[in-house]
């Protein structure tokens, strides 16, 4: 628990977060039926079921709500950038298949130009001033909200993801899904250089809100916002770009041996002039 202003900020319970970790969990066994899970998948969708309690049923999140930009930033990179990666990840091709079979729409909208666009329009959306406030004056915006996060972000990763991109239509290469993350970086860059750079606060319940350390004013809480955003995209993109990367290396080192080897097959068959 923590203590601020003698107020104390212990973990919320909203029955509806419950609800939905639930729902996921009970969806993901229900895709995994009759199917073999491995440890890693299972692990990684649990570890996005955590990261979506740890950002709505913590402390982080009446701080971020009451006293910090800061703090609700952290949150919406979390929901945004950390676990519908992880979701993903938990996913086998087979079960990828199936949950596109399930969900009308998903198909197409997780195509990689639908993906960057719906995935442009919620950051950019959610962080103009009206909506940005509303969602913290209202309750019922607020979640829905946390809901787009997520679905933009599964949404984004899903071209990504090697078990979710290998049923894409349009299956991106190693090199396009590196072309493809830096341009998904962009809206977050003009969102997150705004808050860093402006003297301006563009949120307005944040301005009397109460300090909770001396010395960061409501401007400067922005500007760390800022930097918390883009830290945490960068983050979570340099990650996927060196497993990329990693891949894409290994994948061309395997295909060179496969050709010498061939190579060396050829030039070892009676009659076939050797190589000088």
């Amino acid at each position: 628990m923590i203590v601020l202003d003698a107020e104390p900020i212990g973990f919320p319970f909203d029955p509806s977060v419950y609800l939905g970790l639930m729902a996921l969990a009970v969806a993901y066994a229900a895709l995994a039926r009759g199917e073999r899970v491995r440890w890693r998948e299972a692990g990684a969708f649990g570890l996005g079921l955590i990261v979506i309690w740890g950002a709505l049923e913590t402390p982080l999140d009446p701080l971020g709500d009451t006293y910090l930009q800061s703090a609700h930033m952290l949150q919406h990179m979390l929901l945004m950038v950390v676990a519908p990666p992880l979701l993903l990840a938990g996913l086998s091709p087979a079960m990828a298949g199936r949950l596109l079979g399930r969900v009308p729409g998903l198909g197409r909208l997780s195509e990689p130009v639908p993906a960057q666009v719906v995935y442009a329009l919620v950051v950019v959306a959610w962080h103009l001033p009206p909506a940005y406030d509303l969602g913290l004056e209202n309750g019922a915006v607020h979640i829905l909200e946390h809901l787009t996060f997520l679905a933009a972000g599964v949404l984004y990763w899903w071209p990504v993801v090697g078990a979710t991109s290998s049923q894409a239509r349009w299956r991106l290469g190693d090199p396009q899904k590196i072309v493809y993350l830096f341009i998904g970086m962009m809206p977050m860059m003009l969102v997150s250089l705004s808050l860093q750079f402006s003297r301006q606060l563009f949120y307005a319940p944040y301005a009397d809100a109460p300090r909770v350390v001396s010395g960061i004013g409501p401007v400067l809480d922005q500007t760390i916002a800022g930097i918390v955003m883009m830290t945490m995209d960068m983050a979570s993109s340099a990650w996927a770009l060196l497993v990329i990367f990693y891949r894409w290396m290994q994948e061309g080192l395997r295909q060179d041996l496969q050709g010498r080897g061939r190579e060396e097959e050829v030039g070892s068959l009676p009659g076939t002039p050797a190589r000088r």
